[in-house]
């Protein structure tokens, strides 16, 4: 098949069934299509599609018409051209379904194209109905919002209405929301992004929009301005967690208002935000991001799409265990480990198992789990070995440490792939931990040169367990 029906394929599977009836359906009507040959190429395609069988337009050409009919190449290829359409205007319908406001919006579009007195009125009257309910989370609701009053304005012709107060506020405030919240998402989104890729970006306005809300709150009113400013401000003002406490309130007193992914979307910042300031060896946001996140398991609010997220399910389980909540940790792994993806189930297990034995210490068991850890990528592989490091340095295993040390500076060196950040995080632990197992004992000058050369270290693998033992020694 040429390229457009290579299109016309990927498009077909990617419909359920539920769709390929409905597009079924739509192909028969005569409104939209009615021609049967079309209906005819629909079925023999699907059909082939289902049993695995060629694709070849002249065998699917001859299911479809009498072997008297020989093959053309020009109507062959405008069926696909055709059925394309169909299926990109079943899409499009589908769509409608689910965006109200827009399906409103096209329908006054419509009305004031034929302008039918009686219905142009009963707009007026009906007014909250069409144009849907405020205070929603759904950001897209007031760009619609804001649509509908522009063609409220139009319909209801103020134009020539001067003696009467029309809805500009509406179609101003409406804007003004939509605009702020979009400039705030995607500033939050450009600071989480330069964390990882370190790209420079400039988005205007952003401090004069901050300093604007700073100081008139009316906007703040609205819950959808007043959640994006608190997530912005959580993640620009990390030394004043007032923005973080204002951001919980919000995030669990409205949960029950927030519909479909809002609620998990607008609870990962809260999370990340605890977890930046726990890696800050801030130990109080220990018990706030156990908070969050059992509020969050409670009310099944931490699944994306169905799954756990296996990095989120690791983090969760440090942090309890470094909270100290043992049995929650045990009982986690136990409960919900279904619930993470089938192919990293069994390493994500057995690895989370061997931490929760590595702080109970129970090094045996830790080091059972860790051995049946399948290194599939970078990550666990530099994991567990940042574990095994702790085990033989607990366990007074020297001369594997030792060995340990020069395994793990050689996997970095091999792998250039890992981020830099990674890189200096772990030799910078193997820095530590070395100087730490060579120094002697009563030398109060080195030990605290080594903590001052901690702290001054930005990136630092398993730094509260160091901190530890630099500590205890």
């Amino acid at each position: 098949m040429n390229e457009k029906s290579n299109k016309l394929i990927s498009l077909l599977v990617s419909l359920g069934r539920p769709q390929r009836r409905g597009c079924r359906k739509l192909i028969q009507s005569v409104y939209f299509s009615g021609n049967e040959d079309l209906l005819a190429f629909f079925d023999e395609i699907t059909r082939r599609l289902d049993k695995g069988k060629s694709l070849d337009k002249r065998q699917v050409w001859a299911s479809i018409f009498s072997p008297s009919k020989p093959f053309n190449d020009v109507r062959f290829r405008k069926f696909t051209s055709d059925l394309f359409k169909q299926i990109q205007e079943f899409l499009t319908q589908e769509m409608l379904l689910e965006e109200p406001e827009l399906k409103n919006y096209l329908y006054l579009s419509a009305l004031e194209k034929q302008s039918p007195d009686k219905l142009i009125k009963g707009v007026e009257r009906n007014w909250e109905e069409i144009a849907g309910q405020e205070g929603s989370y759904e950001h897209s609701a007031y760009l619609y919002r804001h649509l509908l009053e522009e063609r409220k304005y139009s319909l209801l012709n103020y134009e020539h209405r001067p003696y009467e107060r029309a809805n500009v506020e509406a179609i101003s405030n409406n804007l003004d929301v939509y605009y702020i919240v979009m400039k705030l998402r995607h500033a939050a989104n450009i600071h989480s992004r330069i964390q990882t890729d370190q790209s420079a970006y400039d988005l205007q306005l952003i401090p004069d929009i901050v300093r604007f809300l700073d100081t008139n709150g009316t906007y703040l009113d609205h819950p959808v301005v007043a959640i994006h400013y608190y997530m912005y401000k959580m993640l620009t003002e990390s030394e004043d967690h007032d923005a973080y406490y204002h951001y919980k309130d919000i995030i669990i007193r409205d949960t029950d208002s927030m519909v479909g992914d809002q609620a998990y979307e607008f609870f990962q910042p809260a999370l990340n935000y605890c977890r930046r300031r726990i890696n800050e060896s801030n130990r109080d946001f220990l018990a706030e991001y156990l908070e969050i996140y059992r509020y969050a398991l409670e009310h099944n609010l931490v699944y994306d799409d169905g799954k756990l997220d296996p990095l989120q399910f690791r983090n969760t389980i440090l942090i309890a265990l470094r909270h100290g909540d043992y049995t929650w940790a045990e009982h986690y792994i136990e409960n919900y480990q279904d619930r993470l993806p089938e192919k990293q189930r069994s390493n994500a297990v057995n690895y989370n198992s061997a931490t929760l034995y590595f702080y109970q210490e129970n090094y045996d068991k830790a080091l059972n789990f860790l051995r049946d850890v399948e290194y599939e990528n970078t990550t666990y592989n530099l994991n567990s070995k940042t574990m095994l490091l702790a085990i033989y340095y607990e366990t007074g295993a020297d001369t594997a440490l030792d060995s340990l040390f020069d395994s793990v500076t050689a996997y970095l060196n091999r792998h250039k792939e890992i981020p830099d950040i990674n890189q200096r995080a772990y030799r910078n632990l193997v820095t530590f931990t070395r100087r730490l197992t060579r120094m002697l004992p009563g030398d109060k000058k080195a030990l605290e040169q080594l903590k001052t050369d901690l702290a001054e270290k930005k990136y630092v693998a398993s730094r509260p367990w160091l901190e530890e033992k630099i500590d205890a020694f």
